[in-house]
């Protein structure tokens, strides 16, 4: 895990935008109901100060966040893009 705080807002902020590839924030945010301005915000650094604690509980503690949040198990290893389904 990061030595800071803002080592990671700026490292989720980086990932998020890599795992958006080549979709628009516009497309993301239509495919998962968020806002195109919510999602500038997080890929600018502005993270809840949440997600450290989410991330500590992942890093620091071996939790399975996905788990923790969602009920699945985490994705398969190298599953670090976001693919838009097909309508």
């Amino acid at each position: 895990m990061e030595a800071s705080f803002e080592e990671f807002r700026e490292g989720m902020a980086t990932r998020l935008r890599a795992a958006r590839g080549n979709m628009t924030q516009a497309q993301l945010a239509a495919l998962t109901d968020y806002t195109q301005q919510m999602i500038s915000r997080y890929e600018n650094g502005r993270i809840p100060r949440s997600y450290w604690y989410l991330a500590g509980l992942s890093g620091r503690a071996g939790l399975d966040v996905d788990y923790i949040l969602t009920g699945k198990r985490r994705r398969k290893p190298g599953a670090s893009s976001i693919r838009q389904a097909k309508i």
